[in-house]
């Protein structure tokens, strides 16, 4: 037996850990490599281009007083009537000049400006201004940042969005408040705060070179740790970027540099390994030394589990004060909440009117468009340019194998079975030829719970008689007895693996993409196959995955897609896909080649058509209500 899906998984993971930086030799190797990882990152965040800054308007919500320090409650626009909910806090009495500044981002306390509002209060009493700011669906805000590991926001990953991105882009905002409040420098800003926070903190200190320093607590490691030690679970979408370009966490880490990076972990975290969190900063200094300023990037560790901690406060104070302050400051320690709920409020259970944060991640998420063909000639840029503007779909390089595990013939038939391999997880090929068969081959692919056995059955039932076409079945590896099982619990494969997925940019639909594309290069490879025409059949999902396999593909003479979504706003992720186009766009991509579309539902497919008939070949593109009709005219 190979291994399991999961195991399969964690070594791709691992696999990206291991080549991270190896190419990174010299400083002008990195500085080289620098503009683009950066893109990369930007996009993995989903803010690639940036949204338009519009007006903060800042309002006031109220005054906030204690011992040693003052304040005020604030509302701000990140988008238009997109709004925040935040305090900042300065000593009192105010010391002459602007104040060093800290960004403290919240992490999943039911309201964050109240439930952390010791950490401001500490360091404003230690002479700095400090902005505290909700997360996007904490107080009254009514965002939402869970949403792939709920299964509830499967679009999300099509969008090209990841509640990670939103956060950043709430915590961009925030920085924009704090570095143009008249009492703070805006060459002295910091930015800190735990597990969600430290998370949002990583991804701020890389995003935007106005941070001078952070101390990250309890909130970033690897893929490979979120993976192999099953780390994600207990986990929320703003952990984690939609790993586009399949990167390590320490090539991203990497940009923060040469400006302060301190990450801080407890040696019993069990939401990040220590271990894993130690080899992402040993990876991540190595460009700290290339830079002349290792001293920069540190790990600080103690005993105790995944939280706050006094080593953690001691740290980040004496980082901050060296890095930001650039001078020590009076020796504060962080104590407890001394403001009722009732004072920290900040909208009052009544933002303003209208918002629309939680359309945050439409906002944040610009639709594709693609030109319809003036004529033939115009066809082959077009099409160019639609598939540049595709996501990368790894491993699609032709090198991946189809491993032989076990091949055998039925007694007394024309069909061959065979377990075979894809990256150690057993797969399936099933064929049927008929005597006499012809140049045409059928491939039925085997969505979640189907089998390679089951794609032959769906097929030789809707043949024409005395079809002499050649069928066969695949069952990749989200197929049949590999696939997640129906949920059974709050951790259920079911739930998991789609959130798994894109660490390693990869979706259910790109990894099938993936699979049939190494058995249709077997297939193609056999003596007996050469000069086949080939099509392949999918249903629902894995119908998309045979589309896009088809357009990636030209060696595949054409597509039979039944049940297919209408939009991947409804289903089959594709990563960030709807920032260059939507499901009739990739319908239409195969043309001049042949598609049959089954029950194909509501009438959305105008744009393929018109393709079609702008080709020349309106009868390439069929659409009927059942697989029988529809076989003989694709394969005819």
């Amino acid at each position: 037996m190979g291994i399991t899906l999961w195991q399969s998984l964690s070594n791709c993971a691992d696999q990206i850990q291991q080549k991270a930086l190896k190419n990174v030799r010299t400083f002008k190797d990195w500085e080289k490599q620098r503009p683009k990882r950066y893109r990369e990152f930007m996009r993995s965040m989903g803010l690639d281009p940036l949204p338009e800054r519009c007006d903060l308007k800042i309002t006031g919500y109220g005054a906030l007083s204690g011992k040693g320090f003052s304040g005020r409650k604030i509302g701000f626009q990140i988008m238009p009537d997109c709004w925040a909910s935040a305090a900042i806090y300065y000593p009192d009495p105010l010391p002459p000049g602007r104040l060093p500044a800290v960004l403290y981002v919240c992490g999943h306390a039911t309201i964050g400006t109240h439930a952390l509002q010791f950490h401001p209060i500490m360091w404003a009493r230690r002479g700095y201004a400090c902005l505290i700011v909700d997360t996007i669906e904490q107080n009254d805000n009514p965002g939402e940042h869970h949403g792939n590991e709920t299964g509830q926001m499967e679009s999300w990953v099509s969008m090209g969005y990841t509640s990670a991105g939103g956060e950043l882009w709430n915590s961009i905002r925030a920085l924009d408040v704090l570095a143009a409040d008249p009492c703070v420098d805006p060459e002295r800003l910091g930015v800190t705060g735990v597990s969600g926070g430290g998370a949002l903190s990583f991804y701020l200190s890389i995003a935007d070179e106005r941070i001078k320093a952070a101390s990250i607590l309890c909130g970033v490691s690897t893929n490979s740790d979120a993976i192999g030690n099953r780390c994600l679970i207990g986990h929320c979408n703003c952990f984690y970027l939609n790993n586009v370009y399949r990167h390590d966490t320490s090539e991203f880490a990497a940009l923060a540099a040469p400006r302060a990076f301190q990450v801080c972990n407890a040696d019993d975290d069990m939401l990040f390994h220590p271990d894993k969190v130690k080899e992402m900063m040993d990876k991540t200094r190595k460009v700290f030394k290339l830079y002349g300023c290792a001293n920069k990037c540190r790990l600080v560790t103690c005993p105790g589990k995944h939280g706050d901690h006094p080593e953690f406060y001691d740290a980040t104070v004496k980082w901050f004060d060296a890095y930001v302050a650039g001078e020590k400051h009076p020796d504060v320690k962080a104590g407890k909440a001394e403001l009722s709920e009732r004072t920290t409020a900040v909208f009052n259970g009544c933002p303003p009117a209208p918002n629309r944060l939680d359309l945050l991640p439409q906002l944040l998420s610009p639709r594709g468009t693609l030109p319809l063909p003036a004529s033939g000639a115009d066809w082959p840029d077009i099409r160019r340019r639609a598939l540049a503007a595709m996501p990368p779909f790894h491993g699609d390089d032709g090198k991946t194998i189809l491993k032989q595990a076990i091949a055998w013939k039925v007694p007394t038939s024309t069909t061959v079975e065979q377990r075979r391999r894809i990256d150690g997880v057993d797969v399936w090929l099933y064929t049927r030829t008929e005597p006499d068969a012809g140049k045409t081959l059928i491939l039925g692919i085997a969505g979640q719970g189907g089998g390679a056995r089951d794609m032959i059955g769906v097929l030789y039932n809707n043949v024409p008689p005395a079809s002499k076409v050649i069928l066969a079945g695949f069952e990749p590896r989200l197929g049949g007895l590999t696939c997640p099982v129906p949920p059974n619990g709050a951790f259920s494969m079911k739930k998991l693996v789609p959130f798994a997925l894109p660490l390693l940019g990869l979706t259910s639909v790109m990894m099938t993409c993936h699979d049939i594309g190494v058995a249709v290069n077997y297939i193609l490879g056999l003596r007996a196959m050469k000069g086949v025409k080939l099509f392949l059949y999918g249903k629902g999902e894995a119908g998309v995955a045979a589309l896009y396999r088809g357009i990636l593909d030209e060696h595949i003479a054409g597509v039979i897609l039944e049940d297919i979504p209408s939009s991947h706003l409804d289903g089959a992720p594709v990563m960030g896909i709807l920032r260059a186009f939507d499901m009739p766009q990739a319908v239409g991509l195969m043309a001049p080649r042949k598609v049959g579309l089954v029950n194909p539902g509501h009438n959305c497919w105008t744009w393929p058509s018109r393709v079609f008939d702008r080709l020349g070949c309106p009868e390439r593109f069929v659409r009927e209500y059942t697989l029988a009709n529809v076989l003989p005219k694709i394969t005819s």
